[in-house]
């Protein structure tokens, strides 16, 4: 804009000033997104305790949930999440699950179709195999339900 100088009228000069401000600012997906956050490690045990809970209720009643299911239930107990945060709290949720039990979040991963994959990652964590076969997945997932149900029908 300098070397234009005097040829630019004010309109001109006013315009230039603001292409240049907006393409040194950084970019949208540059930009640190607040949302995007990684809980605190007790704020993630603490919502998963409140998840596990609200879990057994689903076993018990013998239904499946979704995300956005668990945080109406839970109201504030749950905080905002990522999908990195949800699956956190979901492998803190069944780090305590036996191994002779399936895992409470197969009740999320069977309701929730945006969690069927993050499934396998949460097993992986845990240390279990997943098929991984999309088909064999839901298989898996259909049978995990059942013996949750089964288990926490009677607790």
């Amino acid at each position: 804009m300098d070397v234009a100088g005097d040829w630019l009228s004010a309109d001109e000069r006013r315009d230039a000033r603001f292409w240049i401000r907006r393409t040194s600012e950084p970019s949208r997906k540059d930009r640190p997104n607040p949302a995007r956050r990684e809980l605190a490690p007790d704020v993630l045990q603490a919502a998963a305790a409140a998840v596990r809970e609200a879990l057994k209720k689903s076993a018990r009643e013998q239904r499946t949930t979704t995300w956005a299911g668990l945080e109406q239930q839970l109201g504030t107990a749950l905080p905002r999440t990522t999908l990195a945060d949800r699956m956190q709290v979901l492998t803190l949720v069944d780090q305590s699950t036996p191994a002779d039990q399936a895992l409470l979040s197969s009740l999320v991963a069977a309701g929730d179709p945006d969690m069927t994959t993050s499934y396998r990652k949460i097993a992986s964590a845990l240390g279990l195999d997943m098929p991984s076969s999309n088909d064999d997945l839901r298989d898996v997932l259909e049978a995990d339900v059942q013996q949750v149900h089964r288990h926490w029908s009677h607790h």
